[in-house]
Formats: C-alpha cells, structure tokens, sequence
C-alpha cells in the first residue's frame, strides 16, 4: 500500500460537538480539521457528537483540507462505536482517523481489521489512513513497533500534555508546550521529540508535533516551531486560529529548498531512464534518504500551491 503524502504543516482540532466551531473551521488558512470525539466531548454527548461528524463530512465544504476525526482511546467503552457508525456512515468522505494514546501496535492492528472489513462491506474505493498519537511512557517505549504496526499509518502525533502526565512531571496546566520549561537546563521534550519522529521517519511516516499552549506568545510558539522543524517534525497542532500563520510559515519549505528538490527530482528521474545506479549533483553524491526528502518537498509544495 503506497502511502499518500498530505499536507499536515498546520493540524486545527474541533470539538465534534460544536457545529458553529467546525463551520468556522473550514474558513480557516488550516491544511488539516480534525473533529474531535475524545477528550473535547463530554461523555453524555458522544453518542450525538458521532452524528455531528458525519454530517460535517458529509456535508462540509472541506476544499483543500485532510479529512479527519478522532476517536476515543482503545481502552474506552466508545471506540468501537466511533469507528464503525462514523465511516460505515461517511466512510467515503474521510481521509484520515486519529488514534489517542496509542499504547501498543496491536490497538493500531486490531482498527486495520476492523477498517478492512468495514471498506469491504460498504464497497468503499478509497483507503482510509490512520495516525498514531504517542501520549504515554508506554506508548513512546513503544514508538518504533507502533511506527511499524500497519501499512495505513501515515503520521506519528506528539501529545506532550498526557505525555508528561504519564511521567508525573511537574506542570502548571498548560495545555501544550510552554509549560514549565524556563527552569530546566535545556529543552525538557527533547529527548520524547527525538525518539518519536526517529521512528516516524525510519517507518516512513510523518510526525507531528504538540500545539504551544500559549496563543497570545507568537514569539514562544515560533521558538517552539522552530525547534521541531529543526528536529525533522513536519506540522504542528494549534489550538487556536491565532497561530495558523506562523505554524504555517514555518512549516513551509524555502524557495532554496524547493528548488534543490526539484532539481534532485529531475536528476534522478533522468538517472533512472539512463539506468544509472548512482546520482550525483553539483558534484556531490546524493543519497536514497536525500532523493525520499525532495521527492516529499516537491510533493508539498505542489499541494501548497493548490491551496
């Protein structure tokens, strides 16, 4: 199964309860609407929020947006309902299903069946994606399985709230990055970042990174960008409109780097028709892991482009 590259720089999550929330969404500079079912919705209203979900894919004007939703945890009383109400109703309208605090591959495993024989039984043509979030000691001691756990997964998710939780650090509250971290000597989410988007990329997938708690700081929340870009990280969560123009500007790959990866493109394409078995540009040998990078570069700036 060949993975589709979408556009994840910017990733907006919308409480599934909340029609006016999710209309204004689709008005926003946001790559990616994620309906939220799990922690935004209190439990009484779950049941109705999954109809909510089907009527915004249904019937949304989601142009130039991934189609999402998220479900609650494995380990709750309501995913199973999450899953087969919302895609046996809309399966035909969504890209992508989000999976909170993946634990163990076998969660992801058991949605793949479950996704199949749904798909077989509708008749459904497209091939419904998922994304793992890593929010738990457990589920970052097991990044890597999880990363290799299916052929659907498209993206790992960093989910620093819960993730600290799990580890009982010390935390005001913040519901993001931005909590707490002055004191410490250093950048205390280095080391879960790190391991997170290294088995991301060794599996081939994207890796998306925790909102910044604090909308009002755009100088904190570029620093935070910034740092993830740098680790490899391809998006960011936003937890408020406010934020969507610099996660996206940072997020966006330069004119420098768009056009390296297009000549790199161009040369091992021509490379491939000559049957050459290496490639080299401005006298300098190019790698397979260099050639995987441009060709997603090009990839999201044509889908940057589209917009």
């Amino acid at each position: 199964m060949e993975r589709p590259v979408r556009l994840r720089r910017s990733i907006l999550s919308v409480p599934a309860n909340r029609e006016k929330m999710i209309s204004k969404a689709f008005g926003l500079p946001v790559d990616y609407v994620m309906l939220d079912l799990e922690d935004s919705v209190p439990v009484q209203e779950k049941t109705g929020a999954r109809k909510e979900v089907v009527a915004a894919l249904k019937n949304g004007d989601w142009t130039g947006k991934v189609r999402a939703y998220r479900i609650n945890a494995m380990d709750t009383p309501f995913a199973y309902r999450d899953i087969i109400e919302v895609v046996e109703e809309a399966g035909e309208h969504l890209d992508v299903m989000v999976v909170p605090k993946v634990n163990d591959p076998s969660e992801i495993k058991a949605i793949e069946l479950l996704l199949t024989q749904i798909e077989l039984n509708m008749g459904l043509k497209n091939v419904i994606g998922l994304e793992a979030s890593i929010e738990t000691a457990l589920g970052m001691a097991n990044a890597r399985e999880i990363a290799f756990s299916s052929p659907r997964l498209e993206a790992l998710v960093f989910g620093v709230a819960d993730y600290g939780a799990s580890l009982t650090m010390m935390s005001k509250g913040i519901s993001g990055h931005g909590d707490m971290e002055d004191f410490y000597p250093g950048h205390r989410w280095h080391f879960p970042l790190s391991r997170m988007v290294m088995a991301a990329k060794a599996a081939g997938l994207q890796a998306i990174d925790a909102p910044y708690g604090d909308y009002k700081d755009p100088e904190g929340l570029r620093r935070s960008c910034l740092m993830s870009a740098a680790l490899g990280y391809d998006g960011k969560w936003v937890i408020h409109p406010a934020q969507l123009e610099v996660v996206n500007e940072v997020f966006t790959p330069s004119t420098d780097d768009v056009d390296r990866s297009a000549r790199i493109v161009e040369a091992y394409e021509k490379a491939l028709q000559e049957g050459c078995g290496s490639l080299a540009l401005d006298g300098k040998m190019v790698d397979a892991a260099s050639i995987r990078v441009a060709q997603m570069i090009c990839t999201q700036w044509d889908a940057i482009q589209k917009k």
